[in-house]
């Protein structure tokens, strides 16, 4: 038995109304209701609620099922906790759960807790370099007076970088000095150009927020001090130490 559409009463003939009428618009289309099926013909609703939306729903409230889900996709409330079961429970309410579960996060250093957007990175063992070179250089070139490598262990940490260069000869001469890196990334430091050096003469380079290289990716950096005699004709014998560090991002 199906539904049956009702009738438009007031098109009645005679405003005579049958048994048979009645028996099609009322006992038979109750008997449909009664069976209750919800086959998703008409009269009989749909067995799901495929396309709803909840665009317009202000509250929603759970009753308290005094226990947790145990089924793949349910979700309800126990007490004051809203759990959800996937694989396993999961509580929707709690915070800092531990590591590789979903949960509200507070912000911390610890390995359930979220990270800061100010934290730092510091590595356990930072990884350092400290080296002392001297080179003769009798031309015009620029050429590597001191060079040493560093590993940074890892992407969000940065390099603190410095050098010192000592000029004792060459009198007369006109110099451009560079701090540089190379490696997964490459850049120059510093430079200093127009140096026109007496005895004794020390550079500081790569002082203050020019001595970071930020990010520094995974991988070996090389950290260069270069000279390059600009003008004038003496050899010379410069002297440089290079100092690199890893410190947190």
């Amino acid at each position: 038995m199906a539904w049956t559409t009702p009738r438009d009463w007031t098109g009645i003939s005679d405003d005579i109304v049958t048994a048979a009428m009645l028996n099609v618009d009322v006992r038979d289309n109750l008997t449909v209701l009664s069976t209750h099926t919800h086959t998703g013909a008409a009269g009989q609703g749909g067995a799901s609620m495929s396309g709803l939306t909840l665009a317009a729903l202000v509250t929603m409230t759970f009753a308290d099922q005094s226990a947790n889900p145990d089924a793949a996709g349910e979700l309800q409330r126990n007490g004051n906790d809203l759990l959800w079961y996937g694989a396993s429970v999961v509580n929707l309410t709690a915070a800092d759960a531990s590591a590789g579960t979903a949960s509200l996060r507070s912000l911390g250093t610890t390995s359930v807790k979220a990270a800061a957007g100010n934290h730092s990175h510091v590595p356990g063992t930072p990884n350092q370099t400290n080296v002392d070179a001297t080179a003769l250089i009798t031309d015009g070139n620029e050429t590597t007076v001191a060079s040493g490598t560093i590993a940074v262990q890892g992407a969000s940490e940065a390099l603190a970088v410095c050098a010192t260069v000592l000029l004792y000869n060459g009198t007369g001469n006109t110099y451009t000095l560079r701090l540089k890196y190379t490696g997964p990334s490459s850049g120059t430091i510093q430079t200093i150009t127009g140096r026109s050096l007496s005895a004794a003469d020390l550079i500081l380079m790569g002082t203050g927020t020019t001595g970071i290289i930020t990010p520094a990716a995974v991988g070996t950096f090389t950290i260069l001090v270069t000279a390059e005699r600009t003008a004038g004709s003496a050899n010379y014998n410069p002297v440089a130490t290079i100092y690199a560090r890893e410190v947190g991002a």
